[in-house]
């Protein structure tokens, strides 16, 4: 009963995870300028990931979800600082050239 359960939650997330990184694809490919990817990116991509690594709990495998824990808290403490690290390369490169941040 609990082996169906997992399934179905894990199959859950997976879905959830693929959805969120599609929504996070198409909003970068249509916005224009670096500030509009990286909000579509920012949005959907840490917490897709995440939810595709919790998935992993339909494996009931120790290794498999420890492993999995592990690189939730990595995506979780590295996405936030990779997306303003970029934000800020972004806003200094447009203070160099003179250009608007943001736009194409």
């Amino acid at each position: 009963m609990i082996s169906v359960v997992l399934d179905v939650v894990g199959g859950a997330l997976l879905l959830l995870g693929l959805v969120l990184l599609t929504v996070s694809l198409v909003g970068v490919l249509r916005m224009r300028g670096t500030y509009g990817q990286l909000h579509a990116q920012g949005l959907a991509t840490g917490p897709g990931v995440i939810a595709i690594l919790a998935s992993s709990i339909a494996t009931e495998d120790a290794a498999i979800m420890s492993f999995a824990a592990l690189a939730i808290v990595f995506v979780a403490l590295t996405s936030p600082v990779s997306g303003h690290a970029i934000a800020r390369a972004a806003h200094r490169r447009a203070q160099r050239d003179g250009d608007h941040p943001g736009e194409p």
